[in-house]
């Protein structure tokens, strides 16, 4: 079932959230190690992180679709400020230090943006969508009772039948509802993304001035890494 699936992913992702927490604590990650030795060190974690993130936000929509914009946008935090992090690290640079502490402090932002999307996990586990739960028990229900229900397999299941027909055109005029939603901030953030690209690129044409200034390729900031945001 969704909510056994997505329980065993809850336990990894906090296992895997604790182990890098505590390799912080006890010295073993740090942000003045060289970057091919932080990333060897977090490569594996972070992997396994940002694949749970991405695995579990599917199951998170599906149990809990009024909440979908919430997922979306936490779940994206988490997996950017992981890929900002093994991005940072593998840029090649006259100053590997100063990636080191760039790439770390967004490691630190993962952490706390993981806490926050496993604490909305888990009320997604323990609060689904009330037509979501309904379905799902009907289905176990016909798994367990099978083909042929019996009078008092149809007493146990009748209630879930009358509560899933009563609300099917309630979810239905939600999920388009979302839908529409959805369409228009997707709208929003392109012409967000367009304005904040004409912003970072001046708006105008570089002089030979400053052309000449960017011969030399500069040190990398994180805003090079937010523009890449969908």
């Amino acid at each position: 079932m969704l909510k056994g699936e997505l329980d065993d992913k809850i336990r990894e992702f906090e296992e895997l959230l604790q182990k890098v927490a505590s390799d912080i604590a006890k010295g073993v990650i740090f942000e003045k190690l060289p970057p091919s030795e932080l990333l060897q060190k977090t490569e594996a974690y972070v992997d396994q992180l940002k694949d749970l993130a991405i695995s579990s936000e599917e199951f998170m929509l599906v149990l809990k679709p009024e909440k979908a914009d919430t997922i979306k946008i936490m779940a994206k935090n988490f997996t950017q400020a992981l890929t900002n992090f093994k991005d940072i690290l593998i840029q090649h640079t006259p100053d590997p230090s100063a990636n080191s502490r760039l790439a770390f402090e967004q490691l630190r932002k993962a952490l706390t943006d993981g806490s926050d999307f496993l604490f909305l996990m888990r009320e997604v586990r323990d609060n689904p969508s009330p037509l979501i739960d309904a379905i799902l028990n009907f289905k176990r229900a016909s798994e367990t009772k099978g083909a042929v229900i019996n009078i008092k397999a149809k007493e146990d299941v009748e209630p879930l039948i009358k509560y899933v027909l009563s609300r099917i055109d309630e979810f239905r005029a939600a999920l388009v509802g979302l839908e529409k939603n959805v369409s228009e901030m997707k709208k929003i953030m392109r012409e967000l993304q367009e304005e904040s690209l004409k912003i970072l690129s001046g708006g105008t044409e570089m002089t030979p001035k400053k052309v000449e200034n960017c011969g030399e390729k500069k040190q990398l900031s994180l805003s090079n890494f937010k523009t890449k945001e969908e």
